[in-house]
């Protein structure tokens, strides 16, 4: 049974107005945004998570790659956490967190990571606290519920699920 989920944003990407951020590939990571991945990394090390869900941009999957070069971890990508796409809604963007839920539910595993991106990041922890979790105090450059490779833990308790914003990079 699925008991603890690590939500991991994505490193700072290395922005490039030539480059469209919300269409795959999207931008790289900036030198930064490695850093920022390794102390992911470092801080995950003792949390015993046994697989990393990816979003398949190249921001995610090159955060996944600094975590994954730390931490020997299976990694899946999946479209189900991807970025929100251009004119998709937020409830377009739950639904696909929805099925994601679903799937890992169903599975073995109880402790997981995802790589993933400010929208969906947002619409998980609403979908796993049904709407409870006060986001008011977590905005972040762009409005993004956790700062770049910041990462919220999610623990069931019974029933229920607890939200915390664990980590932060410097």
């Amino acid at each position: 049974m699925l008991t603890d989920i690590f939500l991991i944003r994505h490193g700072e990407p290395a922005r490039d107005p030539a480059i469209p951020y919300n269409t795959p590939p999207g931008p790289d990571l900036s030198q930064r945004g490695r850093e920022e991945a390794r102390q992911a990394a470092a801080f995950l090390a003792e949390k015993t998570v046994e697989h990393l869900f990816v979003s398949p941009f190249a921001r995610t999957s090159q955060t996944a790659e600094e975590i994954v070069g730390m931490l020997p971890l299976q990694v899946s990508f999946t479209r189900l956490v991807q970025e929100h796409g251009p004119g998709e809604t937020q409830e377009q963007v739950r639904e696909r967190i929805r099925e994601f839920l679903a799937a890992a539910e169903d599975s073995p595993l109880a402790r997981i990571g995802v790589v993933s991106h400010g929208s969906p990041v947002r619409q998980l922890l609403h979908e796993l606290t049904n709407n409870s979790l006060d986001l008011s105090k977590h905005v972040y450059n762009g409005g993004n519920p956790a700062p770049t490779c910041g990462i919220w833990h999610l623990r069931r308790e019974g029933q229920v699920w607890r939200a915390e914003l664990v980590f932060k990079p410097v």
